[in-house]
């Protein structure tokens, strides 16, 4: 699978192209042939990948746009749309796109109605208007992904009731707050915008619902499938101290527990905090619980492998991190692996995968050899053993 961090659009799309242009006269035919933009630079990517038929599923993982602009919601949908070529009708229509909402695309304005689930609606009308799937508002999506044999069960959530909530300003002042917000925002300065997005009275969160939803789902689950749960938010605080209280997951620790006492090996993939640390969570005697972080989808975007046995259990997980070097090439960078089967410690570098996969080919190799060799030992035993019966 494919983890596809926050988009942004249309921020995203005036990002500098990798050069260092000091004389703005040049021509711009042969800067855009010696420069790359970096986003149109992933999507290409991801786009040739798609087409090689090496993935499974495509996750997005929030934030299409900026500041609740559902106009830049919109072509944030009909860009992932086209530039890989999904959603009915198009070329890459049967690979998976699941989606989840983000902080940045909750218009305030809707956020103000009655309604919990009124700023979700254009959302999903974006989404259906270029034929691509739903995300999840009051329930979770789940959806199975990959072959019969090695299937993943993706489970979407919903981390943004209370984002843009009023009533989430402390009653003493909202009547005077409120206004004097709206005022401010109205004006349409994009650093009060900023201001509000990031340091406002905003309190994302996942429902009580979705969380019983997600235990549920994870008792019922065979443990034969690789449980993968998709938000926007991070359930960890991230590395760098970040001073933004009131746009922090409020329940980050209910849902964490949850995932940990889960009884089975779990990965949550997030965005929200523009990097992408790997980190592995686990209660004494528990299972492994792996948080992947994807980066801005502008700075590049993360593979997702899991191996299987033979049987079809999840056996490792592997993070294959796609990013920009200094010199501005997107490449693949050093493959993190994390083992998915058993509550015995395990090493995390690539040694455990590699000597599965070799005795793995080993068997494919030898095995014929071996069982022929096996099946004759097992006659001449049984025929020593009928002689040495019938002369005692």
């Amino acid at each position: 699978m494919l983890q596809i961090g926050d988009l942004h659009l249309p921020s995203a799309a005036r990002t500098e192209r990798s050069v260092d242009q000091k004389d703005r006269t040049f021509s711009v035919e042969l800067r855009n042939v010696i420069s790359r933009q970096p986003i149109k630079t992933v999507f290409k990517r991801i786009y040739r990948m798609c087409e090689a038929e090496e993935i499974d599923g495509i996750l997005l993982m929030g934030d299409m746009t900026d500041f609740g602009k559902l106009d830049g919601y919109r072509a944030g949908a009909a860009y992932v749309a086209n530039a890989l070529q999904l959603g009915k009708g198009r070329r890459n229509a049967l690979t998976f796109c699941g989606i989840v909402p983000g902080n940045h695309d909750i218009d305030r304005n809707l956020a103000k109605k009655p309604s919990m689930t009124a700023k979700f609606g254009p959302l999903n009308a974006a989404l259906s208007a270029v034929g691509l799937e739903q995300i999840p508002v009051e329930q979770s999506l789940i959806r199975h992904v990959g072959p019969s044999d090695a299937t993943c069960a993706v489970v979407l959530m919903n981390s943004c009731w209370g984002c843009g909530a009023v009533e989430y300003i402390p009653a003493e002042f909202r009547d005077s707050v409120g206004p004097a917000i709206e005022a401010a925002i109205a004006a349409g300065d994009p650093k009060v915008l900023s201001a509000y997005y990031d340091r406002q009275f905003d309190t994302p969160a996942f429902s009580d619902n979705s969380i019983a939803h997600l235990v549920e789902t994870a008792g019922k689950m065979p443990r034969e499938e690789q449980l993968v749960v998709v938000a926007h938010h991070n359930l960890l605080p991230q590395r760098m101290t970040r001073l933004a209280p009131y746009t922090e997951l409020v329940n980050s620790g209910a849902v964490r527990a949850s995932l940990m006492e889960a009884g089975r090996p779990i990965l949550y993939l997030h965005g929200h905090i523009h990097t992408d640390p790997v980190e592995v969570l686990s209660v004494p005697g528990g299972d492994a619980l792996v948080c992947i972080s994807a980066p801005a989808a502008e700075d590049g975007f993360n593979i997702i492998e899991v191996v299987f046995t033979r049987s079809g259990n999840p056996l490792v997980g592997h993070i294959l991190p796609w990013t920009f070097d200094r010199s501005g090439v997107l490449r693949q960078g050093e493959r993190l692996t994390v083992p998915l089967i058993g509550k015995r410690r395990r090493s995390l570098d690539g040694g455990l995968a590699k000597v599965y996969s070799y005795l793995l080919g080993a068997a494919n190799a030898i095995g014929p050899i071996w069982f022929k060799n096996a099946a004759s030992i097992s006659r001449q035993t049984r025929t020593r053993n009928c002689r040495n019966a019938s002369s005692s």
